[in-house]
């Protein structure tokens, strides 16, 4: 799939901010494309957005940090019977991801070893983005934990829309030798220098195009059963929730960008449910 057709007259998530209303809402609910970085860079919301939060009587994410954050969730990403990363990757990969660990975390893979590959990924794709953790062009957080800070400050209420064994559950779709070797594809990947997709997803997502990202996820090779548990019923959980709290309250909602265009995407799934979800920007 072309990448321009965010730029075609088809074009149709062009914001990050959406208003959602109608359907017996007695006040509107905004939903907002977040991105799981601290790049300064994303943190220009716009007047509109800045508004919808402030106006908002609860803030809703993927996951309420009090009930992410334990001993407990950690252990659940830990591998069992003894299995290790660097029994599962080849000597000289391993090695590899112990640099980029390093730049990217601050520690070694020996604090990494026995978690489980797909976690490791995720570091992976922070260091494709560009952000390393001695980068002083970062904010001292995440987009998603600086709502959370902001909406705790201002007495909103928080709600969580997933719960962490929902979320490990999706990633646990695939099991330890496929997420292996979809994290050997992604250090070759580094290798090669094929970090101008993650260099094009911050272009496109502070641009506000959604299609363009679309794409992209649309062009990525993500298996096939992780790209069913990670996006498409996340998202139908995540609308399901969502068109419930709405009903209650006032509510700002930040998700992943991801989750939001397409045919599958919140947005439509939202739109499916009699609700008029117009960008707001």
């Amino acid at each position: 799939m072309s990448l321009t057709v965010s730029f075609s007259a088809s074009a149709q998530y062009q914001s990050l901010c959406w208003r959602i209303s109608g359907n017996g809402l007695k006040a509107p609910s905004y939903i907002y494309g977040t991105m799981h970085v601290s790049d300064k860079r994303v943190f220009n919301f716009g007047d509109k957005a800045n508004k919808a939060f402030a106006e908002s009587k609860a803030y809703a994410m993927e996951l309420d940090p009090e009930k992410a954050m334990s001993m407990g969730t950690l252990t659940k990403m830990i591998m069992t019977d003894g299995n290790k990363i660097s029994k599962l990757i080849p000597d000289s990969d391993y090695q590899f991801l112990d640099s980029i660990v390093k730049i990217t975390s601050g520690f070694g893979m020996a604090l990494f070893n026995s978690m489980e590959p797909i976690i490791v990924s995720a570091i992976l794709d922070e260091y494709g983005m560009g952000m390393t953790s001695s980068d002083t062009s970062n904010m001292d957080q995440e987009m998603d934990m600086y709502f959370y800070k902001k909406a705790k400050k201002d007495k909103k209420k928080v709600i969580g829309i997933e719960t962490v064994d929902e979320q490990i559950g999706a990633l646990h779709s695939l099991n330890y030798k496929e997420q292996a070797d979809l994290l050997i594809q992604s250090i070759q990947d580094i290798k090669k220098g094929a970090q101008s997709s993650d260099a094009d997803l911050m272009k496109y997502y502070l641009a506000q195009n959604l299609d363009s990202l679309y794409a992209m996820s649309d062009d990525q090779q993500m298996p096939p059963k992780l790209y069913k548990a990670m996006i498409t019923d996340r998202n139908i959980n995540m609308a399901d929730r969502i068109a419930v709290f709405i009903h209650k309250q006032s509510t700002f909602i930040g998700v992943g960008a991801m989750h939001l265009p397409g045919d599958g995407g919140v947005i439509a799934l939202l739109r499916k449910k009699g609700y008029t979800v117009e960008a707001w920007r």
